[in-house]
């Protein structure tokens, strides 16, 4: 068999074994975590609300909600004119996201600011803030809304945000504590995390301040420098509010001493 014959079936051999990760395929890369299902809660409808605003000024007080709902806000704004009447740079709400706004709205007709509250964290409290804006209005270049949202309290969550800090090969612990509302008593019936994959955790009924109230310790179990994020979801038997969410941050630093 001559040279040309011996090229040809080494090619023809290549070709039937298949790619190799040494002509342009990346090999995969280990993780160093396990692939887990993800759980993201129960489903929960939104609570819908709108109201009519003026430019350039409109001052709103929402109806109240309750503490994990999820309130999708529409501000309705009538262009009155012969003109189309274009919005731009809507934004700078405190403790709200604005998720979209019309961009132009034709003479005659409406536009809306679409926001969205979250309320997890803000029970017992009042959110409050303005939204700004620009038009192209020959009289009025900005807008405003001045908005207040009352929060009712589901639970009294010390703290909403557990922080998972220290360095590798160290224990790391932190606890929250989750107190029923007087209005709404709860028990927990059991604890879900998002992945799962960097802590374990466990919760045991207690008394504060003469009430009952539950501590939930969260355990970091990742080994190697990192940060990473997960949400635990408290569910409970109260038909209000059959889940709660309380937010994970893990920042896990190099050991001391380490190269």
């Amino acid at each position: 068999m001559n040279s040309s014959s011996l090229v040809l079936l080494w090619v023809s051999l290549l070709l039937l074994a298949g790619p190799s990760p040494g002509w342009g395929e990346i090999p995969p890369v280990a993780e160093d975590r396990p692939e887990l299902p993800v759980y993201r809660g129960r489903p929960t409808p939104p609570v819908r609300s709108s109201s009519r605003i003026q430019i350039p000024y409109t001052r709103h007080v929402l109806p109240p909600a309750l503490q994990g709902d999820r309130v999708q806000h529409d501000f309705v704004i009538s262009n009155d004119s012969e003109r189309p009447l274009a919005l731009s740079e809507v934004g700078g709400c405190s403790g709200c996201v604005v998720e979209s706004y019309t961009r132009s709205i034709p003479p005659g007709l409406e536009g809306r600011i679409s926001v969205l509250f979250l309320t997890d964290s803000r029970g017992g409290e009042e959110i409050r803030g303005t939204l700004h804006g620009k038009t192209d209005h020959p009289e009025h270049a900005e807008f405003s809304i001045d908005y207040a949202l009352q929060v009712r309290e589901f639970a009294a969550l010390d703290p909403y945000r557990i922080w998972l800090e220290g360095s590798a090969g160290e224990t790391i612990i932190a606890t929250s504590t989750v107190t029923p509302s007087p209005e709404y008593p709860f028990a927990i019936t059991g604890i879900r995390a998002r992945k799962g994959v960097w802590l374990r955790f466990e919760w045991a009924e207690i008394e504060q301040a003469g009430r009952r109230a539950y501590r939930i310790t969260v355990t970091n179990t990742r080994k190697k420098p990192g940060s990473y994020q997960d949400v635990l979801f408290v569910q409970t038997d109260h038909p209000a509010r059959p889940e709660l969410t309380i937010r994970i941050e893990g920042r896990i630093r190099p050991h001391a001493g380490s190269p």
